[in-house]
C-alpha cells in the first residue's frame, strides 16, 4: 500500500514551478538590490559633484572678494593721494598769495618811487612833484594808499602766515600722514591676501562639512589645493605688492616702491605708472562747481576758479580766468596746478636750468604725459604782471621798462615769473617750461639731495630763523617785508644814462625741510604678463613683453577641487548627515554574496570597491573648477585689474581649463585626430 502511494507521488507533476519561482525571486531580488545600489551610487555621485562645485565656487568667491577688496583699497590709496595733492595745492596757493601781495606792493612802490623811503634823485624830485598842483595831491594820495596797504594789510598778513606756519603743519605732517594711511591700506590688503590664500589651500572644509560630513579635504589639498593657491599667487604682481607664495616679494607697508626705477619697461616703474596715472586722472577733491572748494582746485587754480563766485557771476569768473593779455599795454594772468610726477627733478641747487614738469607731456625721460610714477609731487601757482612794453631797442641804444619784463630778463627783477615761452619751440610746445616761481616740490630723498624735504619757491625774508638751506636774503630798503631791490637801466646810449630801483617779491627756491615725499606706497597690482611653461611655478616671473594667453585665462585664477569618496563612505552606514544609508542593500557587512554551485563559483560583489580613477583610488572621484573673472558690466574688453571692483566667481568648464593643469593639457592636445573629440565628451563638467 505504502509502496503504491509512493510510486504514484513520483508520477505527479505539481510543484515543479516552485524551484523556478525561487530562482526567479532570487534573481529579481538581486536585480532590485543592484538597482538600489546603482541608484544610491548615482545619487552619491551627483551629491559629490555638487559638493565639489560648491567648494570650487566658494574658493573662487573668496578670491573674487579678495580682489574686490584690493580694488577698494587701491581706490582708497588714490583718494589719499588726491587729498595729499589738495593740501599741497592749498600750500601752493597760500604762499603764492603771499608772493603776489608782496609783489603788488613792490609794483606800486616801483610805479611811485616817492612812496615810503626815498633814495638818491627821488629825495630831490619828490618834494618838487608834490608841490605841483593836482600832481602833488595824486602823489600824496597814492603814498597814503601804498603806506596803508603795507602797514594795515601786508605786514599783518605776513606776520599771521609766519605765526601759523601752514607750510610746516600741512607739508611736513599732514601730507606724509596720507602715505601712512596708504601703508595701512596695503597692510590690510596683505592680510586679506593671506586670508584668501589660506581659504584656497584648505579647499573650503567648511563647505564640505555642510554638504557631506563623510568627506575630508586633505586629499583635495594635496591634489589641487596648493596648485589652486599657486594660480591665485600668479595673479599678483610681485613688483608692487608681492605674491602670496613668495614672502620675499612682500613689501614694507610704510615704505615706497623704488624711486630709482623709471625706465620704460622696468617692472616697478610700470606698476608705479599705473597708480600715478590713475591718481593724476582722478585729481578732483571737491564735487562742487564754485563755492569754497571748487571742483578744479587741484587741476586749475585760475583766479576765477579759486574765488567763491556764485554761478550767476559766471561771466566774471571767465573774465578773471582769461586775465589780461594785451602785449605792449598790460599783461596779467594767474594759473596753478598740482600733479604727481616722476623721478629726477630739479633741486634748489639748479635754478638756472630749472624746468617745470607739471604741464609737461615729456614727463622725465619719455613722453608718458599724465602717466607719471608718483615719485614726486609738484604744485605751482604761477602769475605774471607787466605794464607797457618790456623794452625798445633801436640798435645804438635801448629803453628798458622797469614795470615789464621779457622772458629773457632775470626773474629776480620781475613781478611774478616772466619766463613764459622761454625755451619753447615748434617741437616741444612747452610755454611754461621755465616757470617755477612760486611753486612747491615735494621730493623723495633721492631727488632732494643731502637736505631732505623738497624745494619750495617762496618769499625769503632777511632773517633765516627756520634755517632754510639756500636761503637768499633780500636787499634794499623794503627788505623787512620780503621786497628785493634791483637797479634797472631805463635809458642806455652806449652807457647807462638813467637808473631806477625795481622792487619785487624776493621769491627764491629754499630747501625748508617741510616737503618730504617717500613716493608711491606698495599696493596690490594685477599681473598681466605671460608666465613661461603655461603651468604654475611659484618662483617664475611673468614676461612683460607678452600678455597672458587665453588658454591661461589671462591670469585670472582658477580654483580646482578634486574629491574622492571611498566605497565605505558611499554606503554611509552610520547615516551621519541623515541623507540615507545603503547598508541594508549590501545584505551583510562584507557586501559580498556567494552562491556555490561548483568549487570555483564567482561571488557577487555588492560593495563598489573597484578602482575607477587611473587605477589609483577606489570609490567615486569628481573634479570641479571655479574661476575668479573680471567683467565691467557692458564692457567685455576691459583688461583685468585691481582698481575696479568688478571681480566675480563662477563655475567654469574643466575641459577648457585643461591647459592650466600640468601635463593634462598637453596630453589631451596630443591625442590623434580621431580621438580629439573624445576628451570633451568625457570631461563634460
Amino acid at each position: 500500500m505504502f509502496t503504491r502511494i509512493l510510486r504514484k507521488s513520483f508520477q505527479r507533476q505539481e510543484g515543479q514551478a516552485l524551484v523556478l519561482a525561487a530562482l526567479m525571486v532570487l534573481v529579481m531580488s538581486i536585480a532590485v538590490l543592484t538597482t538600489v545600489n546603482i541608484g544610491h551610487t548615482v545619487h552619491e555621485r551627483v551629491r559629490l559633484q555638487n559638493t565639489a562645485d560648491a567648494a570650487a565656487y566658494s574658493m573662487a568667491a573668496m578670491e573674487a572678494r579678495a580682489f574686490n577688496f584690493y580694488a577698494y583699497a587701491n581706490r582708497t590709496q588714490v583718494s589719499q593721494y588726491v587729498s595729499a595733492m589738495m593740501w599741497h595745492s592749498l600750500i601752493s596757493l597760500i604762499y603764492s598769495a603771499e608772493a603776489f601781495f608782496t609783489d603788488l606792493f613792490g609794483f606800486m612802490k616801483t610805479l611811485n618811487p616817492c612812496a615810503g623811503k626815498r633814495k638818491k634823485l627821488w629825495i630831490v624830485l619828490c618834494p618838487i612833484l608834490e608841490v605841483v598842483p593836482y600832481v602833488g595831491q595824486v602823489i600824496k594820495a597814492i603814498n597814503k594808499i601804498i603806506t596803508a596797504y603795507k602797514n594795515i594789510f601786508l605786514k599783518p598778513f605776513q606776520q599771521v602766515l609766519k605765526a601759523a606756519n601752514p607750510d610746516r603743519w600741512l607739508g611736513k605732517y599732514m601730507i606724509p600722514a596720507h602715505r601712512v594711511l596708504n601703508g595701512a591700506m596695503y597692510f590690510m590688503s596683505q592680510a586679506v591676501m593671506m586670508s584668501a590664500s589660506t581659504h584656497v589651500v584648505q579647499t573650503a572644509q567648511g563647505v564640505l562639512d555642510s554638504n557631506d560630513k563623510n568627506l575630508n579635504s586633505m586629499a583635495s589639498q594635496l591634489a589641487t589645493g596648493f596648485y589652486s593657491e599657486c594660480l591665485f599667487s600668479q595673479a599678483h604682481s610681485e613688483h608692487s605688492g608681492g605674491k602670496p607664495l613668495n614672502p620675499g616679494t612682500w613689501k614694507n607697508p610704510f615704505g615706497a616702491l623704488d624711486v630709482t626705477k623709471y625706465a620704460r619697461n622696468d617692472e616697478i616703474a610700470r606698476a608705479k605708472r599705473s597708480m600715478g596715472g590713475i591718481t593724476n586722472a582722478t585729481r578732483y577733491s571737491c564735487d562742487r562747481e564754485g563755492g569754497s572748494c571748487p571742483e578744479r582746485f587741484i587741476t586749475s587754480r585760475r583766479i576765477g576758479d579759486v574765488l567763491p563766485l556764485p554761478n550767476a557771476l559766471g561771466f566774471l569768473r571767465d573774465m578773471l580766468n582769461n586775465g589780461v593779455n594785451a602785449p605792449g599795454i598790460m599783461e596779467f594772468q594767474k594759473m596753478g596746478q598740482t600733479r604727481m610726477l616722476s623721478a629726477t627733478f630739479p633741486s634748489a641747487r639748479n635754478t638756472i636750468d630749472s624746468r617745470n614738469y607739471i604741464r609737461d607731456w615729456n614727463d622725465n625721460l619719455n613722453p608718458w604725459g599724465m602717466t607719471a610714477q608718483g615719485d614726486n609731487m609738484g604744485a605751482d601757482d604761477l602769475y605774471w604782471l607787466k605794464l607797457g612794453p618790456a623794452e625798445v631797442d633801436v640798435g645804438v641804444g635801448k629803453a628798458d621798462n622797469p614795470l615789464s619784463c621779457n622772458n629773457k630778463d632775470p626773474y629776480t627783477r620781475c613781478f611774478g615769473d616772466n619766463r613764459k615761452g622761454k625755451g619753447d619751440n615748434s617741437r616741444t610746445k612747452l610755454p611754461y617750461k621755465e616757470m617755477t616761481k612760486p611753486s612747491v616740490w615735494a621730493l623723495n630723498d633721492k631727488d632732494t639731495g643731502s637736505v631732505k624735504g623738497g624745494v619750495h619757491w617762496r618769499v625769503h625774508y632777511p632773517r633765516n630763523t627756520e634755517q632754510w638751506r639756500n636761503h637768499s636774503a633780500p636787499r634794499g630798503v623794503e627788505r623787512e617785508v620780503g621786497i628785493h631791490t634791483e637797479k634797472v637801466c631805463v635809458l642806455k646810449l652806449v652807457v647807462c644814462w638813467f637808473e631806477v630801483d625795481v622792487y619785487t617779491a624776493n621769491v627764491r627756491p629754499a630747501q625748508d625741510g617741510n616737503h618730504p615725499w617717500g613716493g608711491v606706497t606698495p599696493f596690490m597690482h594685477f599681473e598681466p604678463g605671460q608666465y613661461a611653461g603655461n603651468t604654475c611655478n611659484p618662483t617664475a616671473n611673468a614676461n612683460k613683453g607678452e600678455l597672458a594667453k587665453r588658454t591661461m585665462d589671462f591670469n585670472q585664477p582658477s580654483a580646482w577641487v578634486a574629491l574622492n569618496k571611498s566605497p565605505e563612505d558611499v554606503v554611509n552606514k552610520a547615516n551621519t548627515d541623515g541623507t540615507g544609508t545603503n547598508a541594508p542593500a549590501l545584505l551583510n557587512d562584507e557586501g559580498k554574496v556567494k552562491f556555490t554551485f561548483t568549487p570555483d563559483s564567482e561571488g557577487l560583489e555588492m560593495l563598489n570597491n573597484r578602482k575607477k580613477f587611473l587605477s589609483l583610488t577606489e570609490g567615486l572621484n569628481v573634479i570641479s573648477r571655479g574661476q575668479s573673472y573680471y567683467h565691467r558690466p557692458g564692457n567685455w574688453t576691459e583688461q583685468p585689474n585691481f582698481f575696479n571692483p568688478y571681480w566675480r566667481p563662477r563655475l567654469a568648464s574643466v575641459y577648457q581649463g585643461r591647459n592650466q593643469l600640468p601635463v593634462v593639457g598637453s596630453m589631451l592636445d596630443a591625442l590623434p585626430g580621431a580621438l580629439q573629440g573624445f576628451a570633451p565628451k568625457v570631461m563634460t563638467h
